[in-house]
């Protein structure tokens, strides 16, 4: 039986350890935590700060106004609320929560995340019920059409940014003759700046001396100004950003195969497992975390769309790809209005720190237990 004495000086090790260990941890986490509170925490608390006032970027104006940015952003004259507003898109969303409920009220396993993402769909929907009366409007029109943009925008570019990355990297999963070379034959777009890729594409769908023009001529196809129509300027927009951002997601993608064992396609096979059952079943699973990590950040990327938007478009023709960063730029910086803008970027965090809790607490949790 060991002594007291030896109990205690072996406890006393253990503290020191841990004291030591608890050290160390903070030495090395110190910088990134005051890089941190620097460029992230900081800049929130100050934009929070900013928003509650009426802040003019060259004057000395900084009187305090308390949430008169937040009601400018979001409400308006004679607003009013009815079922049959936007109807067909709110019922396509009743019926995306109605499928989200199913299969957890089926297995009795509500989760939190499936929770939030069903109150977050039904928010939107009684939000979508509002609407000026007749002879009301709102207080920034705009706001209420660059956010329908970036909604449209990120609904259409990231699952087939997504979609397309994980399909590559399936084609060149394996040892098949040439995969590197395509890997970083389809990465290369992702490695140039912005400035780059826009004006290459700019110049390609361009009706006068564009190389996509040029093709279209034999098959007796006019020129199509895909900028300057207001029907196909998204359309140019989503395109661009996914022949610049795939070469990204195929990488990750790649990385993330390469961990799940073969030996889990042998014995499907020998099951008489076709290729959608070994898919689903065994590469999906073997990928969730992969697919959750390319899943946040694109939907983070696409909510922050704006390079591409204002050197190809500019927001136009008219507004019909106004984006939100655009418009907290030039509320900012174009009307001097850096207060409203503050309101407008943190309803984009907001937007963004929800959707991305969703998607970790739907897609990141461990159906195992």
């Amino acid at each position: 039986m060991a002594s007291p004495s030896i109990e205690r000086s072996s406890v006393r090790r253990t503290s020191r350890r841990t004291g030591s260990g608890l050290k160390y941890g903070i030495a090395f986490t110190a910088p990134f935590m005051v890089l941190y509170v620097i460029f992230v925490f900081y800049p929130v608390l100050q934009a929070t700060w900013m928003s509650l006032h009426d802040w003019d970027l060259l004057g000395a104006t900084r009187d305090f106004i308390g949430i008169d940015n937040f009601e400018r952003m979001l409400w308006g004259h004679d607003i009013t609320w009815s079922m049959t507003h936007l109807a067909v898109p709110r019922l396509i969303l009743l019926a995306g929560a109605i499928a989200l409920l199913i299969r957890p009220l089926l297995r009795r396993r509500l989760t939190l995340g499936v929770s939030l993402g069903v109150a977050g769909i039904l928010a939107i929907v009684v939000a979508l019920g509002f609407h000026p009366a007749q002879g009301g409007f709102w207080f920034d029109p705009e706001f209420w059409i660059a956010l329908q943009n970036t909604l449209l925008f990120t609904a259409i570019s990231t699952p087939l940014i997504a979609a397309l990355g994980l399909v590559m990297a399936l084609a060149l999963q394996g040892n098949r003759r040439g995969a590197r070379i395509y890997q970083m034959v389809f990465f290369v777009p992702y490695i140039l700046p912005v400035s780059v890729v826009t004006l290459v594409w700019t110049y390609f769908l361009s009706p006068n001396q564009g190389l996509l023009a040029a093709l279209l001529e034999p098959l007796g196809i006019d020129p199509i100004p895909w900028l300057a129509n207001p029907n196909t300027a998204m359309t140019a927009v989503i395109v661009t950003t996914v022949w610049w951002t795939v070469g990204f997601n195929l990488v990750l993608f790649s990385a993330g195969l390469q961990d799940v064992d073969p030996a889990l396609y042998e014995a499907a096979s020998l099951d008489g497992a076709g290729p959608w059952r070994k898919f689903v079943n065994i590469t999906l699973p073997g990928i969730k975390h992969v697919v959750l990590l390319v899943m946040v950040m694109q939907v983070i990327a696409s909510f922050q769309v704006f390079g591409q938007v204002n050197i190809m478009t500019g927001g136009g023709p008219g507004t019909s790809t106004l984006v939100l960063i655009q418009h907290v730029y030039e509320a900012g910086f174009r009307d001097f209005e850096l207060g409203y803008g503050s309101a407008v970027s943190l309803f984009l965090f907001a937007v963004m720190l929800v959707v991305s809790v969703i998607q970790m607490r739907t897609l990141g949790k461990d159906d195992s237990k």
